[in-house]
């Protein structure tokens, strides 16, 4: 894996200066393998609060390193009634890379979005896990494939830009967009983000999409936008964003396919990196949190038994072993049941009451583990129902 990193001062801490030519950081995508030294996998189902339809999986078939670029695939498949499910990819560097302002671009390849279909390029800060969102902040570089680029005809040429934060108590946010004069799924573009402590800027191919003034001055509560960020790549299959929330809504051709050539970041005079790529610790996870939860039935007749599996991971994307999973279920079944999360994470559950009837919900009451902490700010999802 070519990752390359400019070690000009021991902290990587700079104050002064414009972004130099070459990179203080870069991720050139030309090795045989992803570099988990940087990047991690969100994995699982749920929604991710966004009402998403696809599962991100670590599989080869949807996120790999192959002929110079990081690929993210997105699936299709047809389950029993003819229904359709999706998996794609989202990689992440949590703890292992973070960056406080700087220059901030990947050259991408989006997939033909009409329908249904919602890359993004965007950062989160480092204390998600400790804070949840929105007061973790979020910076979104690039997002396609909004329910309003539909409406308009434009879903291929539309770039969106948005910060979200938190603003007492409730969450706040503001973005803008850009309608490029040609479709951007017909080649690569680069998407990039000046950050200084105090404008946020965004382009594609320097074009201007938006800008927000995050200086004291104007933005008094924006400090979610003052600290170590992490940054995430991901192709997700419907959502709240793109206006479509059920597999048979969607119409985008299958399997899609997002490519990034790289992700660099440039010292713009007031860059910090850390993080245990840069640092040279260790990226074991100390937090754990509910990634899915997967509701089921098996049995059949009168003698259905209400199931879950709930995946539990850390803060680094793996996943957590021997985490002590205590869930509850609440309807047609019902009962409190522990189990214990095995090396994938998944923690198994099935109710001893049997019913012909099956609708229940069932809920995370709580994780335990000798060397971790459990954060129910970080849950993808408490509670889900059949």
């Amino acid at each position: 894996m070519h990752t390359i990193l400019k070690t000009a001062l021991p902290l990587l801490l700079f104050t002064a200066g414009n972004a130099a030519a070459d990179p203080l950081w870069s991720d050139e995508f030309d090795g045989a393998n992803l570099n988990t030294e940087v990047w991690s996998y969100d994995l699982g189902a749920g929604g991710w609060g966004n009402s998403e339809i696809q599962e991100y999986t670590n599989d080869s078939a949807n996120v790999r390193v192959e002929n110079g670029a990081l690929v993210i695939n997105a699936h299709e498949k047809t389950q029993r009634g003819k229904r359709k499910s999706y998996t794609s990819g989202r990689i992440k560097s949590e703890n292992r890379l973070t960056v406080k302002y700087g220059t901030i671009e990947a050259r991408i390849k989006v997939p033909d979005l009409a329908d249904g279909l919602w890359p993004a390029f965007w950062t989160l800060g480092n204390n998600f896990q400790d804070v949840g969102w929105p007061d973790s902040g979020e910076l979104d570089i690039m997002e396609m494939g909004s329910a309003a680029a539909i409406d308009a005809g434009v879903v291929n040429r539309r770039v969106g830009s948005t910060a979200h934060w938190e603003h007492n108590g409730t969450h706040a946010e503001y973005g803008l967009s850009y309608d490029s004069p040609t479709d951007l799924h017909t080649g690569f573009h680069v998407f990039r983000m000046e950050w200084t402590p105090d404008l946020v800027s965004t382009y594609v191919d320097n074009q201007w999409i938006w800008s927000i003034d995050i200086s004291e001055a104007s933005c008094a509560d924006c400090t979610e936008f003052h600290q170590p960020h992490f940054i995430i790549l991901n192709l997700a299959v419907g959502g709240l964003y793109t206006g479509i929330t059920r597999s048979s809504e969607v119409t985008a051709p299958m399997p899609a396919e997002m490519l990034v050539d790289y992700v660099r970041i440039y010292d713009n005079g007031f860059t910090e990196l850390g993080g245990s790529a840069i640092d040279g610790g260790g990226n074991e996870g100390t937090q754990t949190h509910v990634a899915a939860i997967m509701p089921g039935v098996s049995g059949g007749g009168p003698n259905k038994r209400a199931r879950a599996d709930v995946l539990i991971m850390d803060e680094t994307g793996e996943p957590v072993e021997g985490a002590t999973v205590t869930a509850t279920f609440t309807g047609s079944h019902n009962g409190t049941l522990t189990s214990l999360t095995d090396a994938s994470g998944n923690a198994s559950f099935t109710t001893s009451e049997r019913n012909r009837t099956v609708a229940f919900e069932v809920c995370v009451d709580s994780v335990t583990h000798a060397t971790m902490t459990y954060t129910p700010a970080a849950n993808i999802e408490t509670c889900d129902a059949y």
